[in-house]
């Protein structure tokens, strides 16, 4: 396969709806173009039935909810943990440990999204899981601040992959216009679970013991591996472009999402396809028709090596990722991914202390319930932060003769820029002035809630703007947000306890505002650099699909 790339091109740009239906194209009955051009092949992912892309979804929430309920079911019973004689580890340490398995929880991706790419995603998900619930179980018998840090970072290594993984899944089974609203699902369940987790772990430390919180979480893990064992498949693949054939059975060109290309006249044996004009889309050069093999039977998608390269390459996914950090792109995305998620943070550093003092001192359970709260707002902001970031970016695709940029996802944001500042004063300066539990409760549950958006939109403008390179852009992005992640949970005990309460979450309202308003700059500044940058990616793209590591 040789290739051939239209650098003038802008990543991120797209011409993402067919007003008139007059381009020569692979859309839905509304118009809206496939991006990416799905192949002809029934086991291409972007193939797959309805039904099993959803289930494909729901293995990546099991997933999620396996290693999480594991992972965060201390946040309720902190105090509790702290106060056990044999234990000798304060809260605040407690609270460094969770920093620092939010710290590895991006490194860990430097070795696990190669690994992903290298050998599949299906082996990594499961390896993931295991080491998870092993390292969690580690937690009841720690003795020390050492082994309490030593078993967070090991959890957060291994589960590393929940950061990244399922994201590049979606973007493996979805297309770009109905990415965000699988983002939401997500993003949904990965706060939802770190949120259900402490809410019932609550109430099994006044049933069992703080210890039985976490054998029984892990125990859940289990099993929730043991499902993907069985269910969940492998995504990876390889794209060839869809072609189209005269009556004779002779293929005459290709149809990719920017349109039809033609055979090459000078070698008609060949068939170029080059990115269209200024768009840019995948390119290949087939040099025969290629016979697909039937759909996978049930015991081929259990298979652990399927999606595993003939070649070594890990060397290059390894430097893919130091190559997709020199993007202004992808790093404000990492930028905007934690200045949105280090709140989730803070309120799980603060809510023991908030809601177990005067005057709720609501006990171990009920500062469990509490999570309640953040849970109902993330199924209740779900439908905003996912499907509504797909329908404006079609929209404004609509009014602009059907072309979009990567940034039309970030018009979602000044809900969040707006709400979040205010949820963290009714949160914080609530409980300083004594409001009633409602009031806390609920400004709790709001900021959580809102952290879906910035999930959603940080992750969907990476693989809007770089769907090539999307794995290795994700693990740069990863890696800054979770680096945030370390120095809020490393930084919030002393912040809160030698400012206060009130002027702890006076001070990270407006911090909030601030980070999360940067998005108006992108929004008239985004382009020019994707326009900048463009060349630069572009033989980033060559390089990696002439070794055939991309499509």
């Amino acid at each position: 396969m040789h290739t051939e790339i239209d650098f003038s091109a802008v990543p991120g740009t797209s011409h993402l709806v067919d007003l008139d239906h007059t381009r020569e194209t692979v859309e839905t009955e509304s118009g809206i173009v496939l991006i990416p051009t799905p192949s002809d092949d029934p086991n291409d992912p972007l193939n797959w039935s309805r039904g099993r892309k959803w289930l494909a979804i729901f293995c990546t929430v099991v997933y999620i909810f396996g290693g999480s309920v594991p992972g965060c079911c201390i946040y309720s019973i902190l105090t509790d943990i702290a106060e056990d004689p044999n234990v000798h580890v304060t809260v605040g340490q407690l609270n460094e440990g969770t920093g620092y398995m939010f710290l590895f929880l991006g490194i860990g991706n430097l070795l696990m999204m190669p690994l992903a790419q290298q050998y599949g995603k299906r082996p990594v998900y499961l390896i993931s899981l295991l080491g998870n619930i092993m390292f969690n179980l580690w937690q009841p018998y720690t003795h020390s601040n050492g082994e309490w840090i030593a078993s967070r970072i090991l959890n957060g290594f291994f589960f590393a992959p929940v950061e990244s993984l399922p994201e590049i899944t979606v973007g493996d089974l979805f297309f770009e216009h109905e990415r965000a609203t699988y983002m939401g699902v997500y993003s949904v369940a990965l706060f939802g679970s770190n949120y259900m987790a402490p809410m019932l772990s609550g109430f099994v430390r006044d049933g069992l013991g703080w210890k039985w919180a976490i054998w029984i979480a892990c125990i859940f893990g289990a099993v929730c591996w043991f499902f993907l064992l069985f269910f969940m498949e492998e995504t990876n693949y390889t794209r060839r472009l869809r072609v189209r054939k005269d009556d004779d059975g002779n293929i005459v060109a290709t149809i990719t999402s920017r349109g039809e290309q033609k055979t090459d006249e000078k070698n008609p044996d060949s068939m170029l396809v080059v990115t269209s004009n200024e768009l840019g889309n995948q390119a290949a050069l087939i040099d025969e028709e290629i016979t697909y093999p039937p759909p996978k039977t049930f015991w081929q998608k259990l298979s652990l090596t399927s999606g595993a390269r003939k070649e070594n390459h890990l060397l290059d996914e390894f430097k893919a990722i130091a190559l997709m950090a020199q993007f202004p792109g992808v790093l404000y995305a990492g930028f905007l991914y934690g200045s949105s998620l280090f709140w989730y943070s803070v309120l799980n550093g603060t809510e023991a202390l908030v809601l177990g003092s005067e005057p709720y001192n609501f006990s171990s359970s009920m500062c469990g319930l509490a999570y309640l709260s953040p849970v109902i707002f993330c199924l209740v902001i779900y439908p905003f932060a996912g499907w509504s970031t797909d329908w404006v970016k079609i929209k404004i695709a609509k009014r602009h003769k059907g072309l979009s940029e990567a940034e039309d996802r970030f018009w979602v944001l000044p809900v969040y820029m707006i709400l979040g500042p205010t949820a963290l004063i009714i949160w914080g300066v609530g409980a300083a002035k004594g409001v009633h539990w409602f009031g806390v409760v609920f400004g709790l549950g709001l900021m959580a809630g809102l952290c879906t958006i910035g999930c959603v939109s940080a992750v969907t403008y990476i693989l809007d703007s770089y769907e090539h390179m999307s794995a290795p852009a994700i693990t740069v992005a990863i890696l800054i947000r979770n680096t945030m992640n370390f120095a809020m949970d490393y930084g919030i005990t002393p912040f809160y306890t030698n400012v206060g309460v009130q002027n702890c979450f006076v001070a990270s309202a407006f911090i909030c505002f601030f980070c999360i308003g940067t998005f108006i700059v992108m929004i008239f500044t985004g382009r020019y650099w994707r326009n900048k940058t463009k060349t630069r990616y572009w033989k980033i793209v060559q390089e990696y699909r002439a070794k055939g590591l991309i499509s």
